[in-house]
């Protein structure tokens, strides 16, 4: 009976076709195997470290958003929500500070995790011209969603460059923390 419904899924599921087939095999439309190009030379630009660095923060970002992906929390987003909650009544000001973004894109992911629940913006009791930040438990809650994912992202860099070279490698950009 099982062997029935088999042969029954693999009728009804969609084939794909021969160049789908082939494409996804890695092989040109005559079946022959696809030959990678030689990367372009960068004109030594792999030697200068901002750039270097550019393009490990660029694949750093693309996989923590995979990580991050059906959360619906930007990496950023992240950032802001992490701050607030070690910070219970920051105010916005401190949030961009800390963060180094500008102020004005900061009230809009402020806005954007206000209006999801994750964040609550209340006056200042220090300084009326100012809000506290908190979160509300639904934040709370997607800072533990985000720990699996955050988790497996960290995992990712350091099957990237070596766990021994993870450490040193924040050890030598937490200078540009300040």
């Amino acid at each position: 009976m099982s062997g029935d419904r088999s042969d029954q899924a693999r009728k009804s599921a969609p084939r794909a076709t021969d160049p789908e087939r082939k494409a996804a095999e890695g092989l040109t439309p005559t079946g022959r195997r696809r030959q990678r190009a030689a990367p372009a030379d960068l004109g030594g630009l792999d030697e200068l470290i901002g750039y270097v660095v550019r393009r490990a923060q660029l694949w750093m970002v693309q996989d923590f958003r995979r990580a991050l992906k059906g959360l619906g929390v930007t990496p950023a987003q992240f950032s802001v929500v992490r701050v607030i909650a070690a910070n219970p009544g920051i105010s916005q000001v401190r949030v961009a500070e800390a963060l180094a973004i500008e102020r004005a894109r900061l009230v809009q992911m402020i806005d954007s995790l206000e209006t999801a629940g994750h964040v609550e913006r209340t006056r200042s009791a220090v300084d009326r011209r100012s809000h506290a930040l908190c979160l509300t438990e639904l934040g709370a809650e997607l800072i533990e969603r985000t720990q699996g994912p955050l988790e497996v992202h960290q995992r990712n860099i350091s099957a990237r460059i070596g766990a021994r070279d993870t450490e040193e490698l924040r050890r030598i950009l937490a200078r540009f923390l300040t």
